[in-house]
């Protein structure tokens, strides 16, 4: 079967520009992949024979960025479009189970793909040649399936991040893994323990946002990988939820509450990590059920921990925690109720908090799953209260710190006051008019 590529203009010059000087040129890796499947491509990267040298002189007339040369990497910028042009390689042995020692170039195309993680990255493709495929990758992707290329063990030894990343292409592409590769990535988990916690970050992000998120999951606990980056995830697992509220154990139910929220970073993570201290706290009631009271305190505990470890931004920490510890208080179906949760938490993060609401009943008993409609009941109410520009902060009082000054009032009593106000305007957001304001200053 003939198979043709939509090449992107830079790419197709690139291509163009090679070929005319005489040397070998293919688009290689994931977009081959993602084009043969119909996804959109987030990198073209182009393999050649031409060595870093022939490479600049070919591209004279471009603009060249040559940080990438000690692994035969020359960037060119073409069309505002950068392209990374890479020599064929063959890595020699590695010792960090990231980078080889040292690096030969090649003109064999074949050695370059034999080099490649799993056999669906291992295809090339140029117009001329069309599909080259040296290790079956066009039926794996076929037939969906994650197979290392040669040996998964020296793969996964290589790299160790490659056990993450197999994981991360079933769950992203919905696919199943070659039984050596599975086997496999079970054996060599314990290489997680050498890679740099950034890269488990970004490999973690793609699998908390692919469509398959709770096959990933799941497989990830299958395959034992969190022990090495989570290992109280583990404690999750198999670990029951007597009581009339859940119908499946922790690990099941932080599972499918990840699978019930939107694909947006901070809400999976919050769901993701959100029960994870249940645990720790279990007790037994009075009737008999199982209890886990203030397990929102551990769980926030841990996801404080582990987002720093795994080097998130601080703004993304902050507000996983704080959705953490506020995701099982109790809101009341009120405007003033609505209002005092606006003032502690902000709209941004009430409306997230209502997001995770929905999703943590969804996942539980089909009691629990009931009360989703009146989660989204309580977000038109917020809805409704922002656009009616009720007042729920300090700054939108009608008076300010000036005003007060302006009366006499000084230091710290001038923060009082404004509170006292808020309070009061929280209970009647209409009294909120400068001179209402005043008056109620004045008679202090």
């Amino acid at each position: 079967m003939q198979i043709e590529i939509n090449i992107p203009a830079p790419c197709e010059k690139a291509l163009e520009i090679l070929e005319r000087h005489g040397y070998e040129a293919y688009l290689v890796g994931g977009c081959v992949r993602d084009s043969i499947l119909g996804r959109e491509p987030g990198d073209w990267d182009i393999c050649t024979n031409a060595l870093p040298e022939e490479m600049i002189a070919a591209f004279a007339d471009y603009r060249l960025v040559l940080n990438g040369l000690k692994h035969g990497t020359v960037t060119v910028i073409i069309m505002h479009t950068a392209i990374e042009i890479t020599t064929y390689r063959i890595d020699g042995e590695y010792e960090d189970n990231r980078h080889p020692k040292e690096v030969t170039f090649t003109s064999d195309l074949a050695l370059d793909l034999s080099r490649r993680d799993f056999t669906i990255n291992a295809l090339a493709y140029n117009q001329g040649k069309g599909v080259v495929d040296c290790f079956g990758g066009l039926e794996d992707l076929a037939n969906g399936v994650i197979k290392a290329v040669g040996d998964p063990y020296k793969r996964f030894h290589e790299d160790g991040l490659r056990i993450l990343r197999a994981v991360r292409f079933a769950c992203v592409l919905g696919f199943t893994y070659d039984e050596r590769t599975k086997d496999a990535v079970r054996d060599c988990n314990y290489l997680l323990r050498n890679i740099a916690t950034e890269r488990i970050q970004v490999e973690l992000n793609k699998i908390l946002l692919s469509p398959n998120v709770r096959q990933g999951l799941e497989d990830m606990y299958q395959l034992g990988l969190y022990s090495y980056f989570l290992p109280e995830m583990c404690h999750t697992y198999g670990f029951a939820q007597h009581n009339p509220f859940n119908c499946y154990d922790v690990f099941g139910h932080i599972v499918r509450s990840v699978e019930l929220i939107e694909p947006d970073l901070t809400l999976r993570l919050t769901m993701f990590l959100h029960d994870i201290g249940k645990p720790f706290v279990w007790e037994e009631c009075f009737d008999g059920n199982d209890c886990f009271p203030l397990h929102e305190i551990p769980s926030a505990e841990i996801a404080e921990k582990f987002l720093e470890q795994m080097h998130y931004d601080k703004k993304t920490s902050k507000e996983v925690v704080k959705l953490i510890l506020a995701h099982n208080d109790h809101i009341l179906d009120d405007d003033y109720s609505i209002r005092m949760e606006l003032n502690k938490m902000g709209a941004e993060s009430l409306g997230r908090l209502l997001q995770v609401k929905i999703a943590d009943m969804g996942a539980k008993n089909e009691e629990m799953k009931s009360m989703t409609p009146f989660f989204a009941q309580l977000r038109a109410r917020m809805d409704t209260i922002i656009a009616r520009g009720d007042c729920y902060q300090i700054s939108q009082l009608a008076v300010n710190g000036n005003d007060l000054r302006a009366l006499g009032y000084e230091g710290a009593k001038i923060g009082e006051m404004l509170a006292y106000l808020l309070a009061e305007i929280l209970k009647a957001p209409t009294l909120n008019e400068r001179d209402t304001l005043l008056e109620m200053l004045r008679l202090g």
